[in-house]
């Protein structure tokens, strides 16, 4: 039987074939604008890119080398940056691109404002903003389609970073990001004129009175000081709170009025790009017993082995009654168990703790003290990540880094001269005193340094997203220092949070020679 279509079906079809009409035609305009808005982001990079490289050029003195204020070749940056986006078809006309620099349009700063770069010396940022007719817009009244695209450039030469203390956590949770505890003074200071640098970064937006003072009082802040803070320069984009009394927490160095900015921009990670060392390229661990650490261990190397006498030749006991455990570098699978009354002995080079951190094997164990062979500070190099097998052997997973002594912890990072094994001078992690892997499979494993008594560490602590707690002991001042400058804690710190703790004095002389020197050039965003 043959049926016939009503009036009404004939209207629902045309009403579904005009909807679906409809619908290809802004699905045909969205693709459109979004063809159009990835044309001219590839045209504003082909802009960006070179004018950054340009601009950065100007970063430097190429007679001397050294790093040049931003502001005094900001027109050079300006006109660099203007040659490359008019060449590509950008702000023609605008001679010397002025309107587009009024308007936003042309963005030339040095440090960086945005991304992984931004609050960088040494770094210039280009952004280029234009637009195009919108399409699929225009349905809805919106007719043009904005695209801004940047580029990053570096023009840094051995910048180990103007900074000693940075807090990378960005967000307000778990209380302060940086913490001065104790009740001392932490001195920060260049440990020579030629060394400008030394300031604190606190990227955690924690705390809601921001007026530039670190006011006494409690509550939620991003630096929070107990004790007494002294700083070439503290950039806080939350709020500084001081528990104390008397005088303000944060002091600036003699003849400095003002040296905190809150509300400060945050930094990005100076050392997001360090490349991590190869296990293969280092030789297996060798525990004080003998043991071989190899890819399969399913435990590291206790300190010392058990049992422990006067008898053991492996950890033999001193005159008093201190297990002495010497250590060569390589790769320690599984990691370190610090036994009762344990004084380690480094020599120099790189230890990779590849899982179960440096750990204390019980309630009576401590480490007394850490040195070279030789009893002055260990130039090494600690780098704790996982070991291979990780998944499968729990004790290769990385662990926390306990290693406080009772009596004198002295360790600098390795130089040239004692970084690698096979090839020292091509080794890029000289200036790295301990890196706890912010890609492992416990980035957030706590670091803990410090000696009761005295505490001498130099170069830089990296811990991207882990808490750093240092203690500076009851007194250090006065100690041998990596400047001209006698100091203890000529340290960098790098991590998500970090805590000085210290009784007396701690000084904390800012020496970028003894510090990881990172060397860029070029674009890099």
């Amino acid at each position: 039987m043959k049926r016939n279509v009503s009036a009404i079906e004939h209207g629902q079809i045309l009403l579904t074939t005009a909807f679906a009409l409809l619908v290809l035609f802004a699905i045909a305009a969205l693709v459109v604008d979004i063809g159009f808005s990835w044309m001219l982001h590839r045209q504003e990079q082909n802009a960006a890119d070179p004018g950054a490289i340009a601009a950065a050029r100007w970063l430097k003195d190429p007679a001397t080398g050294l790093a040049v204020d931003p502001a005094t070749v900001q027109s050079s940056m300006n006109a660099d940056a203007c040659f490359y986006a008019q060449q590509n078809g950008f702000f023609v006309g605008d001679s010397g691109c002025v309107a587009a620099l009024g308007a936003g349009n042309l963005v030339v700063t040095s440090p960086p404002i945005s991304g992984p770069y931004v609050g960088r010396d040494g770094f210039v940022q280009v952004i280029i903003t234009s637009s195009h007719p919108s399409f699929f817009g225009g349905i809805f009244g919106h007719t043009t389609e904005v695209v801004a695209t940047g580029a990053v450039a570096a023009n840094t030469a051995g910048n180990s970073n103007s900074s000693s203390l940075v807090a990378l956590q960005d967000t307000c949770s778990g209380g302060a990001a940086g913490n001065v505890n104790g009740g001392g003074t932490v001195n920060i200071f260049p440990a020579n004129p030629a060394a400008t640098g030394g300031s604190v970064h606190v990227n955690s937006p924690c705390g809601s009175s921001i007026d530039n003072i670190c006011e006494n009082g409690v509550g939620s802040s991003a630096l929070q000081i107990s004790g007494t803070l002294i700083t070439p320069y503290a950039y806080v984009r939350g709020s500084c709170t001081w528990n104390g009394s008397g005088a303000n927490g944060l002091q600036c160095p003699a003849g400095v009025t003002t040296c905190l900015t809150e509300g400060a921009l945050p930094l990005g990670d100076p050392l997001a790009g360090l490349p991590k060392p190869n296990l293969d390229d280092f030789p297996n661990g060798v525990c004080p017993d003998g043991t071989v650490l190899t890819k399969t261990s399913t435990k590291g190397c206790d300190l010392p082995p058990k049992p422990a006498s006067a008898a053991n030749t492996y950890c033999p006991v001193d005159t008093n009654g201190v297990n002495v455990c010497h250590l060569e570098p390589g790769v320690y699978y599984g990691g370190w168990q610090v036994g009762s009354a344990v004084k380690l002995e480094l020599d120099p080079g790189m230890y990779i703790i590849a899982g179960g951190g440096i750990s204390l094997s019980g309630t009576s164990s401590s480490i007394e003290a850490v040195s070279s062979q030789t009893g002055v500070e260990a130039r090494i190099t600690i780098f704790s990540t996982d070991g291979p097998n990780w998944q499968t052997i729990p004790a290769q997973q990385q662990g926390a880094i306990t290693f406080t002594a009772k009596q004198a912890f002295q360790a600098k990072a390795t130089d040239a001269a004692t970084c690698g094994l096979v090839t020292p001078n091509a080794c890029p992690w000289k200036g790295i005193l301990l890196w706890q892997d912010g890609s492992g499979s416990n980035p957030t494993a706590a670091v803990k340094l410090g000696g009761e008594a005295s505490t001498i560490l130099a170069g830089t602590i990296y811990a991207p997203k882990a808490d750093v707690q240092v203690n500076g002991g009851q007194n250090t001042t006065g100690c041998s220092g990596s400047g001209t400058t006698a100091g203890c804690l000529a340290i960098q710190i790098i991590s998500w949070t970090w805590t000085i703790t210290g009784n007396a004095t701690v000084d904390m002389p800012y020496d970028p020679a003894g510090l990881y020197q990172l060397d860029q050039r070029g674009l890099v965003h």
